[in-house]
């Protein structure tokens, strides 16, 4: 090893002073390009880390509302019902549900009574309404519904005063938006009754549960209310949704349609909400289901 060093050492010295500055300068040069490809993976590494805040679709204005086509990025929800959607921003009047995922088909797999129907990416299924813009007494009578159901839930502020009145948890009573229904009132097929909406939802805050709206039922199964709106009142179900034996959403299906929880809600109800928390009417009103990021100010404050 000591001849191999001393042979190593004369070759060296034996390359004379221009020759070992070429190799110093080499040598710089490799180091420095090792450290900007590896500057270069880092920051490659931090840009494909980055995840991508998904768009909600575009807004919808109840004064050039075309015909509605709702649909959400699912949570639990309601018999036939999954939250997180589009948004839909209205600038007079109440507004109508808003775009979301193109459809997927026109050919529903629960409900085939119900012609006309739209279901989309994410199991949402849209009923007919008239296409184009509301007209004027369409307008009137969507404007109408959100002041009186305004006015009639208005007693149901406190959740407390909602379950004396025999309103029970329809989805998990821990989830961030909680829908509880009046099984009586489902029952006795009474539509459109401001007065005795078949469901109310509520947001979990900060505060405690803050009323966000009501939920209207069809008056049975497979069967859509009246589009008293036109567009803006656009009726929905959900043909992925697993229940349990006491009608409540306990999961999803899978990709074969089968539920590892409950049974599957192939005869579901169709429904439409009316929101009333404020910050909801002026903004999403008849939306079939919120976001997350669109409850989460309501969340974080406790103010509708």
């Amino acid at each position: 090893m000591r001849n191999f060093m001393m042979r190593v050492r004369a070759r060296w010295n034996a390359t004379g002073s221009a020759g070992r500055m070429w190799w110093g300068a080499a040598s710089s040069l490799a180091v420095a390009a090792l450290l900007v490809l590896g500057a270069t993976s880092l920051t490659d590494a931090a840009g494909s880390s980055s995840v991508a805040t998904p768009s909600h679709g575009s807004s919808t204005s109840a004064t050039s509302a075309t015909s509605a086509s709702g649909g959400s990025r699912s949570m639990s929800g309601m018999p036939g019902m999954s939250g997180g959607s589009t948004s839909s921003t209205g600038s007079t009047g109440s507004t109508g549900a808003g775009a979301a995922t193109s459809p997927v088909s026109t050919t529903a797999s629960i409900c085939p009574n119900v012609t006309g129907t739209t279901t989309m990416g994410d199991g949402m299924v849209m009923a007919p309404v008239p296409s184009g813009p509301p007209t004027t007494a369409e307008q009137a009578a969507a404007d109408t519904l959100v002041a009186q159901t305004t006015a009639a839930v208005a007693k149901y502020a406190s959740l407390s005063a909602a379950t004396a009145a025999g309103y029970v948890p329809a989805t998990n009573p821990n989830g961030y938006e909680v829908h509880y229904a009046n099984w009586q009132i489902v029952r006795s097929g009474d539509v459109l009754d401001p007065d005795h909406p078949s469901s109310l939802v509520y947001a979990n805050t900060v505060k405690g549960p803050v009323l966000l709206g009501a939920m209207y039922l069809g008056a049975g199964p497979c069967i859509p209310g009246p589009d008293v709106g036109g567009p803006l009142t656009q009726w929905h179900a959900h043909d992925n949704l697993c229940l349990s034996a006491t009608h409540q959403v306990v999961g999803k299906t899978d990709a074969s349609g089968t539920c590892a929880t409950g049974v599957h809600n192939t005869s579901t109800y169709f429904m439409l909400h009316v929101w009333v928390a404020p910050s909801l009417a002026a903004t999403h009103q008849f939306q079939p289901d919120l976001t997350a990021a669109e409850l989460a100010p309501i969340i974080r404050t406790g103010q509708g």
